[in-house]
């Protein structure tokens, strides 16, 4: 009999490489690498790129450049015009790669790099993976933000009737490709980024007994809420619970013995696993998120999880199920939640229960890699790549 092997399936992956998509790459190229053989995943990342491409940084630089008071409102475009100067040499990314390997699929993440690459777009089937829309954005983020996004959406609707294919983050995300961009619900999949779920298979509850600690993990600290946490901590919370806060920001922090700061850890880290290992609940009250893997990570550890009511957290923070989602920025309601948990070591172990059983069936690495095999084998297929080819 012979033996019949399944068809290795090339893949180059260009990836914008910074803040949570670096994460995102990493478990992408690991899962890919140790658990789907088939699945041959060549990845880029812009920023190694960016550091050859004189043109390119020039052309970003000039771009690039803020009008007083831009960092706050967007008055000047200058999202737009950042985000097409990162396009531009993706495409030149996406072209010399191209020309020594020439792949089945090509996978974008996210849409930000992805604008200028869709002629390419009609000779390799191509998917791209996105956090959040523009449209989204518009909508949330302060004015004129409604009026200097609209250029961003409008590319991003040529970029999207392009792709072959669209891998959302989240349902929400999904939902803004399909109704604020006309994309076919056929031509969009949520799929969450993946957690690594067995380093975390060895962590337990920790003994009730135990002064309960608190864990906040994110390194833009005001944006993510540690201000909110620490006044909160420090003015009601301190002798009754310590607090590990895990940021490379400077933080402005009295002397004061149950308040540790960890800087320099990286995703997956053991020293990461450790910290997630000796807390009983996690926090981060964060003012924006388009997504939060670090929520993920939590769950799949165990833990209770509070949060806000932004953007896609309620997702993944279900609040009343797997712990707590507040407004951002009303401490008091971030206050109520955390003594909630603090005080009922019941409630924080059934809570951590539901978020593992959650992190299982929805953030698994490995499941949800499959997931995005089955898209790159579908598209890689004979019969569709005909279609590309024209």
């Amino acid at each position: 009999m012979s033996h019949i092997t399944k068809k290795t399936i090339k893949v180059l992956s260009l990836n914008h490489y910074i803040m949570g998509h670096v994460t995102y790459q990493n478990i992408l190229e690991k899962t890919f690498r140790d658990y789907i053989p088939e699945v041959e995943f060549n990845s880029l990342h812009l920023t190694d790129y960016f550091k050859t491409d004189l043109p390119g940084r020039i052309l970003y630089w000039l771009l690039s450049k803020q009008l007083p008071g831009s960092d706050k409102i967007d008055y000047d475009f200058h999202r737009f015009r950042t985000e097409l100067a990162t396009s531009f040499f993706a495409r030149r990314c996406l072209e010399r790669a191209l020309k020594n390997y020439q792949p089945d699929v090509l996978h974008i993440h996210t849409q930000a790099i992805a604008y200028l690459a869709a002629p390419l777009f009609k000779q390799i089937p191509s998917v791209v993976s996105l956090d959040y829309t523009a449209a989204l954005l518009t909508t949330e983020h302060p004015f004129p933000s409604a009026i200097t996004y609209k250029p961003l959406v409008e590319v991003e609707r040529k970029c999207f009737a392009a792709a072959a294919h669209i891998i959302t983050w989240s349902d929400r995300s999904r939902r803004s490709v399909i109704d604020d961009y006309g994309i076919s619900p056929t031509k969009v999949t949520n799929i969450h980024p993946g957690v690594p779920l067995e380093l975390f298979a060895g962590i337990t509850p920790r003994d009730p007994q135990s002064k309960p600690r608190l864990l906040f993990v994110g390194n833009d600290f005001i944006r993510k809420g540690g201000e909110d946490l620490l006044a909160v901590f420090l003015e009601n919370l301190s002798n009754i619970c310590e607090l590990d806060i895990v940021t490379n920001a400077a933080v402005n922090l009295p002397v004061i013995h149950n308040v540790k700061i960890h800087r320099g850890v990286s995703a997956f880290s053991p020293e990461i696993i450790k910290l997630y290992a000796a807390a009983d609940i996690f926090v981060m009250p964060t003012h924006e998120e388009v997504y939060g893997i670090v929520f993920t990570e939590a769950m799949a550890a165990g833990l209770p999880c509070i949060g806000t009511t932004v953007m896609t957290v309620p997702e993944l923070v279900q609040n009343g199920v797997n712990g707590f989602t507040v407004k951002a920025g009303d401490r008091a309601a971030l206050r109520a939640a955390l003594l909630k948990l603090i005080n009922d070591p019941d409630l924080r172990l059934s809570m951590g229960k539901a978020g593992r059983e959650i992190a299982k069936k929805q953030f698994d690495a490995v499941l949800n890699c499959k997931e995005i095999t089955k898209i790159f084998t579908y598209l890689s297929s004979e019969k569709n790549k005909v279609y590309f080819k024209g």
